[in-house]
């Protein structure tokens, strides 16, 4: 059966307080896939500064910060002038201020326990640069995703810029946990909430969900699945580091293989990736 919000919520409240307990350091509180790593960090660099956005002398929103991914992302390669994380799970808030206790100290970075769906969220401050990674195609609500767009919207500093993941199939699709909604279907609820789409990155083939595949599962979507899968399997294998790094660096090549090539022959929104799409106020 589909999850609601509601759902997901109580799974990463256990989730984060799980990782939180079990974590040696901050390394090991990662969540993706270190090919996926190896891909998207230096295409979202490049997207940056292609766009000339305001992040190592500005203000940087990372929404539904989870175990940490995205702040370290920024803390580490531009240092912001100041980082907020939210994140709609207390257990998530807890691990962040554990982890990051000497960032939190010296105020480099503050956390906080927030909603982004509510009913006109108010943070008290607008920011340059909003990060909202794998969230909106996890709020299947209709009410809820348009809240979270206005929201976004609205603490968007001058010139500022949203930068979310998605797919923008050609067809809305629905697995239990995600609602990945069409570009059309997604266009219309961005133009809703008074924004537009500034640009787009494809960025990930088989290291994410083939969510940007259309069609149903026992077509192609499957076939791209079984690669992912595959590809998770040796991933978790018994290599030794060497082996381990050498095939993130190879199926790291694959991506940017079949990126460069796909590039070269359809627009960016056609791509069958996950993607990173800005956003901007009309």
């Amino acid at each position: 059966m589909p999850m609601s919000q509601d759902d997901i919520r109580r799974h990463y409240e256990a989730s984060w307080k799980e990782a939180s307990s079990q974590a040696a350091d901050t390394a090991s509180l990662s969540y993706s896939s270190p090919v996926e790593d190896a891909i998207i960090y230096p295409i979202y660099e490049r997207l940056i500064a292609d766009l000339g956005l305001r992040v190592s002398d500005g203000r940087v929103l990372d929404v539904g910060s989870g175990s940490g991914r995205w702040i370290r992302f920024f803390l580490e390669r531009f240092k912001p002038a100041r980082i907020v994380g939210t994140d709609f799970t207390q257990a998530s808030v807890d691990l962040l201020t554990r982890w990051h206790a000497p960032m939190v100290e010296a105020k480099q970075v503050e956390f906080r326990t927030a909603d982004i769906t509510q009913e006109k969220l108010a943070l008290g401050e607008a920011f340059d640069v909003i990060n909202i990674a794998n969230v909106l195609f996890h709020i299947p609500e209709p009410d809820r995703f348009a809240r979270a767009l206005t929201n976004l919207s609205a603490h968007l500093a001058d010139g500022g810029r949203v930068v979310t993941t998605e797919y923008l199939p050609r067809v809305s699709m629905r697995t239990e946990w995600m609602l990945v909604r069409s570009r059309y279907e997604f266009e219309r609820a961005v133009e809703a909430a008074g924004m537009k789409i500034v640009d787009i990155r494809a960025c990930s083939f088989f290291s994410n969900d083939p969510m940007g595949v259309d069609g149903p599962d026992d077509r192609t979507r499957r076939h791209f699945q079984q690669v992912r899968s595959m590809m998770a399997g040796i991933a978790r294998s018994n290599l030794d580091a060497g082996g381990k790094q050498f095939f993130i660096n190879y199926a790291a090549e694959i991506e940017r293989a079949c990126l460069a090539f796909c590039s070269e022959r359809m627009a960016q929104m056609d791509m069958p990736a996950q993607k990173l799409v800005v956003l901007g106020r009309k």
